[in-house]
C-alpha cells in the first residue's frame, strides 16, 4: 500500500466511529443500552469513549454531535438538522470537498484550472492508493479473506495499484497503448508544426492519429516506423518517433515511457542502453549526420522529471515546452483515470 493510503485508511475509520456513536444513541436494543451506558461512564471518568472519539472526529468532518436518546446531529455551517440516515453521506461530502481544496492548492492544479471534480478526486484516490486491489482488500479493509492476490486480468503478478495502472500486461497492447499514443502524439504534432510538416496543431484532446510518414524538402519523420538495420545486433528497432532534419544533418530519435511513479529513474536508464546499437546503426545510414536520443519520461500520474522538461526543450524551445508538456500530463492522467475506472467496473 505504502504510506499515501494510511491517511484515507485513517479518514475512513473516523467516519466509522462516528456512524457507530449515532447507531449506538438511535438503537433501542436493551443490549446496545448497556453499551451505551458503559460508554458514558467512560467518558465521565475521563477515559476512552465511542462517544468522546466521535464527536471529535465528527467535528473534523464539518458535524456536531448532540447525542442522548434518539441522537441529533447538526452540520455546523448551517445548524440544519440531519437524520442518522444521512450521516455517512454528509461527512463523506465534507471529505471530498476537503480534498478537492487540497489538491487544488497544489502547484499541477493551479495550472489546470478547469479540471474536473471526478478527475480530482480520481487522482486522490490514487495517490492515496485506495483502488479496491486485491492487495488493499486483503491487507487495508480485511473484506478479502481468500490468499488469492493474483490479478484476475493476467494472473500473473500480484494486484495492485500499481500493477493496475501501469504493469498488467493484460493491459498493454490496449489501454496502455491508448495512453502511450494520446499524450506522445502532442509533442509529435508540435515537432512537426515547427518543420512546417502541418497546417495546424489539432487540440491535445483531439481523436487525430498521426500518419506513419510525413516528408517536405526540409525534414522527414516517421511515427512509429520500424528502422530497417543490416546489423543484426540491433535488436530493437522500432523507435516511438524519429526525425531527419536534412539542413542541420541531424537525426533524432524520441521514446516515451509512462512507469509507476518510483520507477522514472530507472526507465529512463532503461530505454538510452536499449537503443545504443540503433543509433550506431543510424550513424551508419545517415553518414555525417549527428545522432540524438531524446527520452520522455512522465509517470502515469503526470510527474516528470527535470531532465524530462529539459529534453522537451531541447526539442521545442522554452516557448512551447511548458505548454506541451503540460497537455502531455493531461493526456496521460485522463488516461489513467479511465483506466482505473475500467478496472473498478470490473472488480
Amino acid at each position: 500500500m505504502g504510506g499515501r493510503g494510511l491517511k484515507s485508511v485513517e479518514t475512513q475509520y473516523k467516519m466509522t466511529k462516528v456512524k457507530t456513536a449515532v447507531k449506538l444513541y438511535t438503537n433501542q436494543d436493551s443490549t446496545m443500552e448497556l453499551v451505551r451506558l458503559f460508554d458514558e461512564k467512560c467518558e465521565r471518568n475521563g477515559r476512552r469513549s465511542i462517544v468522546k472519539d466521535a464527536k471529535k472526529y465528527a467535528e473534523e468532518m464539518g458535524l456536531e454531535l448532540s447525542l442522548s436518546s434518539g441522537a441529533v446531529v447538526t452540520t455546523t455551517d448551517s445548524n440544519e438538522d440531519i437524520s442518522s440516515e444521512k450521516v455517512g453521506k454528509v461527512m463523506q461530502n465534507s471529505m471530498n470537498a476537503k480534498r478537492i481544496d487540497t489538491i487544488k492548492d497544489q502547484k499541477w492544479q493551479g495550472k489546470w484550472q478547469l479540471a474536473p471534480t471526478n478527475t480530482i478526486a480520481g487522482l486522490f484516490e490514487l495517490y492515496q492508493q485506495l483502488v479496491p486491489t486485491k492487495l488493499y482488500n486483503q491487507n487495508k479493509t480485511r473484506t478479502d479473506t481468500t490468499s488469492d492476490a493474483m490479478c484476475r486480468m493476467c494472473h500473473e503478478s500480484p494486484e495492485s495499484v500499481a500493477h493496475v495502472i501501469a504493469g498488467c500486461s493484460a493491459l498493454a497492447q490496449t489501454k496502455y497503448v491508448a495512453r502511450h499514443n494520446g499524450a506522445l502524439k502532442i509533442l509529435f504534432f508540435e515537432l512537426l508544426d515547427d518543420l512546417d510538416l502541418i497546417e495546424s496543431v489539432p487540440p491535445w484532446y483531439s481523436p487525430t492519429t498521426p500518419k506513419p510518414e510525413y516528408h517536405n524538402t526540409k525534414a522527414s519523420a516517421f511515427w512509429d516506423v520500424p528502422v530497417f538495420a543490416g546489423n543484426t545486433e540491433v535488436r530493437a528497432n522500432r523507435i516511438d518517433v524519429r526525425i531527419v532534419e536534412k539542413e542541420t544533418e541531424t537525426v533524432t530519435i524520441e521514446e516515451m515511457s509512462y512507469p509507476w511513479i518510483e520507477n522514472r529513474k530507472q526507465k529512463n536508464q532503461e530505454k538510452t542502453t536499449k537503443y545504443a546499437p540503433l543509433r550506431w546503426e543510424l550513424k551508419q545510414q545517415h553518414k555525417g549526420y549527428t545522432i540524438k536520443q531524446y527520452n520522455i519520461t512522465i509517470d502515469v500520474l503526470g510527474g516528470y522529471s527535470s531532465e524530462t522538461r529539459e529534453n522537451v526543450i531541447l526539442l521545442l524551445g522554452k516557448t512551447k515546452a511548458g505548454k506541451t508538456l503540460f497537455n502531455m500530463q493531461k493526456a496521460v492522467i485522463s488516461s489513467t483515470l479511465n483506466i482505473n475506472r475500467s478496472f473498478k467496473v470490473l472488480s
